[in-house]
C-alpha cells in the first residue's frame, strides 16, 4: 500500500483537490434556501431513493430508468438519516476516482505533465461540478465510464481473461446507471476481436471479447430476471428507452427539451408522473391495455414511424442536433445553468459565456488540436475513438442538453490536456507548421462553436427566466415563505404572461395571502390560457368557497372533479377535491352531505394524503368517534398528522372525558406547534377536571394566555382554578 501511495502520490494529490473544490462549492450552496428542496429529476431521484428503503425495496414494476443510481442514493440516504447534504457529501467522493481514473489514463497514454494537467481541467471544468453536485446519474456513471476506459487502455495488449471478465462488470455497472454505454460495447468487442492475438485461431481470439461480455451479463442478468419475475416480461434494464426515442424524434421535437405532440409535458408533469401520464397516453391512442414493454415499444414504433415517413426532416433535426452537440452554448434541461452563478462565487467562476462559452466552448477546441497532434498513436488510441463515435449517437438520437454529453467530457479532458500541453511547450517554436495549423484549428473552432444556433437562441432568454423564477416561486412556496413565492411566480409571469400553471400558482399563493381579487383575476387568466386546467378550476373553488359564494364553489369543485377524472396522470386529485366538496357541505353545515363526501374521497384508488386527517377530524366533530378514531390512528402511523388535527384528535377524547388520552395527543399537538394556544387551555382544563396539583393546571393556562392574553375561556378557568 505504501508503495502504490509512494508511486501514485501526484495522482493521489490531484484527485484530492478536485473533490475539495467540489466540497467547497456544495458547502456554498448549502447556505442557499433552495438547497433543501430538491426539484425536477433530483426530486423524483430523492423520493425514489425514499421509497426504495420505506415502501418497497425491489419495487412492484419494471425499472423506468436504470435502477443503479436510485439504489445508491437510497444508501447514502440511509447512512445520512436522510440528511441532504450528507448525502451529496458523501456523493462526491466518487469524483475522487473519477478524477483517478482520468489522470492514470492520461498518464499510460501521454507524458506525465500531460496527465496533470488533465486533472487539473476535470477539477476546475464548472458543468462537471454543477451536475456532480447535484442527485443525478452523472456522479455515478462518470466514475464506471472512466474506470472502464482505464481498464480498456491499461489491459489493451493482455490477453488476461479474468481481467477482462472485471472490466466486462465495470461496464455492467455504467450500463445499469445509463444504459447508453451498451451501444459502445459491441464496437470494443470487434475491437478486442481484431486487435488482440491475431496470430491465433479464430476460437481463442473470441475469448476475450466474450469475457468483457460475461462480465457484463453477470450485472445486467440479475436486473432482467428481477424485471421478469415483477412483469412477466423480458425487459432487459428499464423500459424508458421507448418514450426517450420518441422525445427526441417526432413532430415538435427540437433537440433541447422534451416535447411531444401526444401530451403536454408542461411544468405541472413531474417526473413521478412522467412514466404514468405516457404510458396512459400510449393506451388511449391505442385504444387497449398496454403492458411496459408493448407501451415502450408502441412509442419506439412512433418514433421509427416519424423518422421514415418524414426523412427530411428527421435529417434536419439530426443536423441541429449536431450542431447543438458540438456548441459551446451549455443547454440545461432544468432552467438556465448560468443562472446558477448567482448561487455560488466558485462556480460562477468556472462557468461563464463572455466571448466564448466557458468551459465547452474552449474544451473541444483544445480537444480538437489533442486530436491533431496524437494522430501518430492512433492505434493507441483507438478504444477512445471508439467510443466517442459510438456513443455520440446515443445523444443525437435523443436530446442535446449539457447533462446529455456530458459522458464526452472526460476523454475530451485527455485529448485537450494533449493540445495544451503541445502549444505550452512549443510556444517558442511558433513558425513550424504543426504549431499554425494548431493555432488555425483552434481559432477557427473557437468562432465556429461559440455562437448560439437555431432554437438555442431562445434558451437563456425569456423561457430560461421564466423557467428560473418559477421553479424558485414552487420552492419558496414549499418553504412556507409566501411573500417571497409571489414575487418570484410575478417575475416569472412578466418573463412569459401564457402559462397557465404559472398563473395557477400565482393565484392560489395570492389566495392564501388574502389578496382575493388579484387571486381571482389571476384564476381567471389561467383559466382563459387553459379551459381544461382541472388544478385551476379546484384552486378557484376554494377562493369562492372561502369567500362563502357556495354555489360557484361547488360549480368550480364539479368541473375540477371531471376533469382529473379524465387525466391520464395520477388521480389522488379526485380524492382531493371530494375532500374539498366535503369541506364545502361541512361549512354549510349539511353533515350528511359532507359525510357521503369524505367516504368518496377515502374510497379511492388513490388516496390524497390529507383527506383522512381531515375525514377524521369531521368524523369526530360529527361525534362519530369510532370511525374517527381508526382514521386518526392510521393517519398517525403514516407521521401526515398536523398540529390542528392532533388538536382535534385531543378534544375528541375530551368530549368523550377520556382526559387521559386527550392530554396526550394536545401535548403532541404543542410539540408540533407551540403557538396552539387553544390546546395549552384544553391541557389546562383537563388536569384541573383530573384534580392535577395548581401549579401544573396553571402553567398550561399561562402559556396560552401568553400566546393570547385575551383568550377568555383560559382567563376564567384560571380565576377559578386560583380561587379553588
Amino acid at each position: 500500500m505504501k508503495q502504490w501511495t509512494a508511486e501514485n502520490k501526484t495522482v493521489l494529490l490531484i484527485s484530492c483537490f478536485a473533490l475539495l473544490v467540489r466540497i467547497a462549492y456544495l458547502i456554498e450552496l448549502s447556505y442557499q434556501p433552495d438547497f433543501l428542496l430538491p426539484m425536477v429529476d433530483e426530486k423524483f431521484h430523492w423520493l425514489w431513493a425514499a421509497d426504495i428503503l420505506n415502501n418497497s425495496f425491489w419495487g412492484e414494476s419494471s425499472y423506468f430508468r436504470a435502477p443503479l443510481y436510485g439504489y445508491f442514493l437510497a444508501f447514502l440516504y440511509w447512512v445520512s438519516s436522510g440528511s441532504i447534504f450528507i448525502s451529496k457529501f458523501l456523493q462526491l467522493f466518487l469524483c475522487f476516482w473519477t478524477t483517478f481514473f482520468i489522470v492514470k489514463t492520461t498518464e499510460s497514454l501521454f507524458k506525465k505533465p500531460t496527465s496533470v494537467i488533465a486533472g487539473l481541467i476535470y477539477a476546475f471544468y464548472g458543468t462537471l461540478i454543477f451536475y456532480e453536485s447535484m442527485f443525478l446519474i452523472p456522479a455515478l456513471f462518470l466514475f464506471f465510464l472512466t474506470w472502464g476506459l482505464y481498464r480498456i487502455i491499461l489491459y489493451a495488449d493482455k490477453d488476461n481473461l479474468k481481467c477482462w471478465l472485471i472490466t466486462g462488470i465495470i461496464f455492467g455497472l455504467a450500463a445499469i446507471s445509463r444504459p447508453n454505454i451498451l451501444l459502445v460495447i459491441p464496437f470494443f468487442m470487434l475491437w478486442l476481436f481484431f486487435t488482440l492475438n491475431r496470430t491465433k485461431q479464430i476460437l481463442q481470439r473470441i475469448k476475450i471479447p466474450l469475457a468483457l461480455c460475461a462480465g457484463l451479463l453477470i450485472v445486467i442478468t440479475p436486473i432482467t430476471i428481477r424485471n421478469a419475475l415483477v412483469t412477466g416480461e423480458f425487459i432487459l434494464i428499464s423500459s424508458q428507452g421507448g418514450i426517450n426515442l420518441y422525445l427526441g424524434n417526432n413532430q415538435n421535437a427540437d433537440g433541447l427539451t422534451m416535447l411531444m405532440p401526444d401530451v403536454d409535458l408542461d411544468e405541472s408533469v413531474s417526473w413521478s408522473e412522467f412514466e404514468n401520464v405516457t404510458h396512459k397516453a400510449a393506451e388511449k391512442e391505442t385504444g387497449i391495455k398496454l403492458s411496459e414493454t408493448e407501451a415502450s415499444s408502441f412509442w419506439s414504433q412512433k418514433a421509427v414511424a416519424f423518422i421514415l415517413q418524414n426523412p427530411e426532416k428527421f435529417l434536419n433535426l439530426v443536423w441541429k442536433k449536431s450542431v447543438y452537440l458540438v456548441s459551446g452554448f451549455e443547454n440545461s434541461d432544468n432552467g438556465d445553468i448560468y443562472y446558477h452563478r448567482n448561487k455560488s462565487v466558485i462556480f460562477s467562476a468556472l462557468l461563464w459565456h463572455k466571448l466564448i462559452y466557458f468551459p465547452f466552448g474552449l474544451l473541444l477546441h483544445l480537444a480538437i488540436v489533442g486530436f491533431y497532434l496524437s494522430r501518430k498513436k492512433r492505434n493507441k488510441l483507438l478504444p477512445l475513438y471508439i467510443y466517442l463515435l459510438a456513443y455520440i449517437p446515443s445523444i443525437v438520437l435523443f436530446l442535446v442538453t449539457a447533462r446529455h454529453r456530458l459522458p464526452l467530457v472526460p476523454v475530451l479532458i485527455i485529448f485537450a490536456s494533449v493540445g495544451i500541453y503541445y502549444l505550452y511547450k512549443e510556444f517558442n517554436n511558433f513558425k513550424t507548421k504543426e504549431y499554425i495549423i494548431s493555432l488555425v484549428l483552434l481559432v477557427l473552432s473557437i468562432f465556429l462553436f461559440n455562437q448560439r444556433y437555431y432554437d438555442q437562441k431562445e434558451i437563456g432568454g425569456v423561457n430560461a427566466q421564466f423557467q428560473i423564477f418559477f421553479n424558485e416561486g414552487i420552492q419558496f412556496e414549499k418553504l412556507g415563505d409566501l411573500p417571497k413565492a409571489l414575487d418570484a411566480y410575478r417575475k416569472a409571469d412578466n418573463s412569459f404572461p401564457n402559462s397557465a400553471t404559472l398563473l395557477n400558482n400565482l393565484a392560489y399563493v395570492q389566495f392564501r395571502l388574502a389578496q382575493y381579487e388579484q387571486a381571482e383575476s389571476n384564476f381567471k387568466r389561467a383559466l382563459k390560457l387553459d379551459n381544461s386546467f382541472a388544478a385551476t378550476y379546484n384552486n378557484y373553488g376554494l377562493l369562492k368557497q372561502k369567500t362563502e359564494e357556495f354555489d360557484s364553489a361547488l360549480q368550480l369543485f364539479s368541473k375540477s372533479l371531471a376533469l382529473y377524472k379524465n387525466k391520464t396522470d395520477k388521480n389522488d386529485n379526485i380524492s382531493m377535491v371530494y375532500s374539498n366538496i366535503a369541506d364545502l357541505y361541512d361549512q354549510k353545515q349539511e353533515m350528511d352531505s359532507a359525510g357521503k363526501y369524505y367516504i368518496y374521497a377515502l374510497s379511492q384508488k388513490e388516496i390524497y394524503l390529507t383527506a383522512v386527517p381531515r375525514a377524521a377530524s369531521f368524523f369526530a366533530h360529527a361525534k362519530m368517534f369510532t370511525k374517527s378514531d381508526s382514521l386518526f390512528q392510521s393517519a398517525d402511523s403514516q407521521n401526515i398528522l398536523s398540529a390542528s388535527h392532533l388538536f382535534n384528535w385531543g378534544l375528541s377524547y375530551m368530549k368523550r372525558n377520556q382526559i387521559e388520552d386527550g392530554i396526550s395527543k394536545l401535548k403532541k399537538c404543542v410539540t408540533l406547534d407551540s403557538r396552539f394556544f387553544q390546546a395549552y387551555h384544553l391541557i389546562g382544563y383537563g388536569l384541573y377536571k383530573t384534580a392535577a396539583p395548581k401549579d401544573s393546571t396553571l402553567y398550561y393556562l399561562n402559556k396560552a394566555l401568553e400566546i393570547n392574553p385575551n383568550f377568555k375561556q383560559a382567563l376564567d378557568l384560571k380565576n377559578e382554578v386560583i380561587k379553588k
